[in-house]
């Protein structure tokens, strides 16, 4: 389950340090962030269909902090590039951004339905 590949998906030993090594909480947690990632990729996708690189920023900038609490270093990764593109005010960028935070959360979610 912790190979090279799925620790750039999840670091799950430092998840799991992070909640005193509570794996239920953990994945209680996940759940959480899964549902809410759900909600602000699709408030991100109006942000860049409007252009509104402001909330392109504030959205990016939420994910990262949340993905990085969670030890998700692809998913905060995308998220630091949606960020960063949003505050360059690069709609091609957010563009680009959204499309690699889609396949980083799919990837996340495969991999988690292989492993429960």
């Amino acid at each position: 389950m912790r190979n090279e590949q799925n620790s750039k998906i999840i670091d799950y030993s430092s998840a799991l340090e992070r909640v005193g090594g509570d794996a239920s909480f953990l994945k209680e947690l996940i759940d959480l962030y899964i549902e809410d990632f759900g909600e602000k990729f699709v408030q991100l996708q109006k942000a860049v269909e409007q252009e509104n690189l402001d909330q392109v920023k504030e959205i990016g900038h939420s994910l990262k902090g949340s993905s990085g609490n969670l030890s998700l270093p692809s998913l905060q990764e995308a998220s630091y590039q949606m960020e960063m593109a949003g505050k360059e005010k690069n709609i091609e960028k957010a563009k680009k951004a959204l499309t690699l935070l889609d396949q980083e959360f799919r990837q996340l979610n495969e991999f988690l339905l292989k492993n429960n």
